[in-house]
């Protein structure tokens, strides 16, 4: 499906009331990366598709710089209420996650998010994201997927090989399918809508991408 057609559905679809829509849940990955044993010490962080800013927020509050970046019209503006409510700093800029530089995002992002928005990309333009992030973020940064294998979107679905023949400036680094019950819990909705989650219909996998030191 082309880019502008996309776009005028997933407008719709934020719109609907039967429809599910994001939590307030941040992923539990973001959660072992910032909090964890491990846990990467506060710095930029780039949020891609941040929806409501579930995740931004989440950020901001444990000390990350963060800039939001989201397509929808409508969802941003949710996600504009949804920080000013915390009461922390989030850039929130509406655009489409292909062309980052056009809107001065700026660059040396140590953290990436991306919580469902490759998988709604079209394929035409998934080579100038995966460009477009690279020079986004700094050498070294991690890069947090969450993306469907299977979905309801003809041609839309990830592999784990799509991303290594298209992020050629990444190592990817782990690579597991996401439980549906894990799933479900990022998402609000009426209970129907949100059994596609869990009837098999949907199949998420979580991935963590390092951008290599050299990549361009």
């Amino acid at each position: 499906m082309r880019a502008w057609a996309l776009r005028i559905l997933y407008e719709i679809e934020h719109r609907l009331p039967f429809n599910i829509v994001p939590s307030a849940v941040p992923d539990r990955d973001l959660v072992a990366v910032v909090e964890g044993e491990e846990k990467l010490p506060p710095g930029k962080a780039l949020d891609l598709g941040c929806g409501n800013g579930r995740n931004s927020v989440y950020l901001a509050r444990h000390g990350w710089r963060v800039t939001g970046v989201e397509l929808i019209g409508h969802a941003l503006a949710k996600a504009r209420r949804t920080t000013a409510a915390a009461g922390v700093p989030v850039n929130l800029v509406q655009g489409d996650a292909t062309r980052l530089s056009d809107y001065g995002v700026g660059t040396d992002y140590t953290l990436v998010v991306d919580a469902c928005c490759y998988h709604a990309i079209a394929e035409e333009r998934r080579d100038a994201y995966a460009a477009e992030v690279t020079k986004a973020a700094a050498p070294g940064a991690l890069m947090l997927m969450v993306a469907f294998a299977e979905q309801n979107t003809p041609g839309m679905n990830v592999t784990e090989e799509d991303l290594r023949n298209r992020f050629t400036g990444w190592e990817i680094l782990d690579a597991a399918p996401m439980a549906p019950e894990e799933l479900v819990q990022y998402f609000d909705g009426p209970k129907l809508a949100k059994k596609t989650l869990t009837n098999g219909r949907y199949r998420a996998w979580r991935y963590r991408l390092r951008r290599l030191a050299d990549a361009a």
